[in-house]
């Protein structure tokens, strides 16, 4: 029971922040350049422990925010 409960906030917690994050949108951009950029910026973002820095990324890659 203990698991389920934990497992229905793991899956509610993720489905809010997806519903929240921002959708980034680039003229030419694939979802396979958007997929991977992402990943890169945020590994970028996780080694410098700030939040701005995985927005910058995005951006300086070409990315604009929606």
């Amino acid at each position: 029971m203990k698991s389920l409960v934990f497992t229905t906030a793991a899956l509610f917690s993720t489905l809010l922040v997806a519903g929240c994050a921002t959708d980034w949108q680039k003229p030419d951009g694939t979802d396979a350049d958007r997929y991977s950029d992402q990943a890169e910026c945020r590994v970028m973002a996780n080694q410098a422990d700030d939040s701005d820095t995985f927005d910058d990324c995005m951006k300086g890659r070409g990315w604009m925010d929606d």
